[in-house]
């Protein structure tokens, strides 16, 4: 099995609760090995796993989300883990 480490490119603009957020990038695997990350630290430690429900679509190089209610507000750092590798982080904010 070859491991490749996800690729985050581009991450649109700050979104509300209830908003939607697109993800885009190279080998980001898919919703049932991926997960994404707000609001973790820039070493990608803590913050909040998107629920499975989130997920509108998900390709390898593609992914769009629906922002959930329970999201924490604010400014943050965004991942996106495949299996046990972690991709470099974005900077994105859940609007209030």
């Amino acid at each position: 099995m070859v491991t490749v480490t996800p690729v985050l490119i581009k991450a649109s603009e700050g979104a509300a609760r209830g908003g939607t957020l697109t993800i885009q990038g190279r080998y980001l695997g898919g919703p049932s090995t991926g997960k994404v990350r707000l609001g973790a630290n820039e070493q990608g430690e803590g913050g909040y796993v998107f629920p499975a429900a989130a997920v509108q679509s998900w390709t390898d190089s593609q992914i769009v989300l629906t922002v959930p209610s329970d999201a924490p507000v604010g400014g943050s750092w965004l991942f996106v883990e495949v299996g046990a590798m972690r991709s470099t982080g974005l900077p994105f904010s859940v609007k209030q």
